[in-house]
């Protein structure tokens, strides 16, 4: 009950900062405002960091090439979501966008040893279908774009088996910040190619967005702690 309420948690944030995030692009672009929710997701979690410093001691994670690819596999898993999303409706994007939990659970089983029972099976592929349906690959009108949002959807459920993976052994603060750091890196080249300077008048959506990416990302995490990534994935 506490890691599907966690899980619950992460998806109602994710509908607000959603909202956010449509009222901001009627002055910044999409480019503009990924790089500063993970920018100021990162300042903000700065004074966290220089507390978990002081009472253990300065060190830097020894999981830093983890973080890494993490916050890589964040940022291009974004990317080609983005990109599909002007490809194919946003109908068909988000349908196809529910590939994620079928994606985790088949990943659980060689990375993280899950052991899947039927039931998870059953749900998961039940979802699959679905999805499939609205594929339609036989169809004479299927377009082949669509695969880069499923190889998006495979790129964020790999993620979720990396963060399953290694929450139990780095610290949560490492976790949330490495992740913000290393993708707000990734992402400030075009950041700065379709920079619009209205950034200033929308600062406080801007912190919001931020701090709330850190909350979306710490439930998520809470909930792995409690729960197998195959367990959750029906959810």
């Amino acid at each position: 009950l506490r890691g599907v309420s966690w899980f619950l948690a992460s998806l109602v944030i994710g509908v607000g900062l959603d909202v956010i995030q449509k009222q901001l692009g009627k002055d910044l672009t999409g480019e503009e405002i990924t790089f500063f929710r993970f920018l100021l997701g990162a300042v903000t979690l700065l004074p966290f960091l220089v507390w978990q410093w002081c009472k253990q001691g300065f060190s830097l994670t020894p999981y830093w090439k983890i973080h890494v690819f993490r916050g890589l596999l964040l940022f291009v898993g974004l990317v080609l979501w983005c990109y599909g999303l002007l490809l194919v409706p946003i109908s068909t994007a988000i349908v196809l966008n529910y590939s994620i939990p079928f994606f985790t659970l088949v990943l659980s089983i060689p990375i993280l040893k899950e052991s899947v029972n039927r039931d998870r099976w059953l749900t998961t592929i039940i979802g699959f279908i679905g999805v499939l349906v609205v594929l339609n690959p036989q169809d004479v009108s299927f377009d082949k774009r669509s695969c880069i949002i499923l190889i998006s959807s495979l790129l964020f459920a790999l993620l979720d088996v990396f963060n399953k993976k290694y929450v139990c052994k780095e610290s949560m603060i490492n976790m949330l910040f490495y992740t913000a750091f290393f993708f707000f890196l990734l992402s400030a080249y075009p950041a700065i190619k379709h920079y619009s300077f209205a950034f200033t008048n929308n600062i406080s959506l801007l912190i919001t967005l931020g701090i709330g990416a850190n909350l979306i990302f710490y439930c998520l995490l809470k909930a792995f702690c409690y729960m197998d990534a195959s367990a959750l994935a029906p959810f």
